[in-house]
């Protein structure tokens, strides 16, 4: 399916992708709307949707259940804290498929691994 381009989409995107720091869709749109004062939420949130839904980028909820995005799609590992709700990158470890996986005739195309804990910043309070 063929999508047509959208300023609000493109704008949603590339304030995604200019951040490392997994934002709400609250935080996107009010950038968005820096650039864009007609925007709505409800815009955010369907553009956030579908570009989850296409791959180009990733949700994670918090212990808090928040929605935080992650423009950055390659194959990378996150780090939530239970008690401040940060949430981290983390490079994986290694890239080979899980051998059960294998065995069953599976083929991944994407994987999402989140690890949930207490931060070093949390732990030193």
């Amino acid at each position: 399916m063929q999508l047509r381009r959208s300023k609000q989409r493109d704008l949603i995107t590339e304030i995604l992708k200019s951040t490392c720091s997994h934002p709400t869709a609250e935080w996107i749109y009010e950038q968005a709307r820096e650039k864009d004062p007609t925007i709505s939420l409800g815009t955010v949130y369907r553009n956030l949707k579908l570009l989850c839904d296409i791959g180009e980028a990733m949700a994670l909820e918090t212990a808090d259940k928040k929605i935080h995005y992650d423009g950055c799609v390659k194959n990378h590992r996150h780090f939530i804290c239970n008690n401040c709700g940060a949430v981290y990158d983390l490079e994986p470890t290694s890239v080979e498929q899980p051998s059960e996986l294998l065995q069953k005739g599976f083929t991944v195309t994407r994987e999402s691994c989140v690890y949930y804990g207490t931060c070093g910043e949390c732990l030193s309070k």
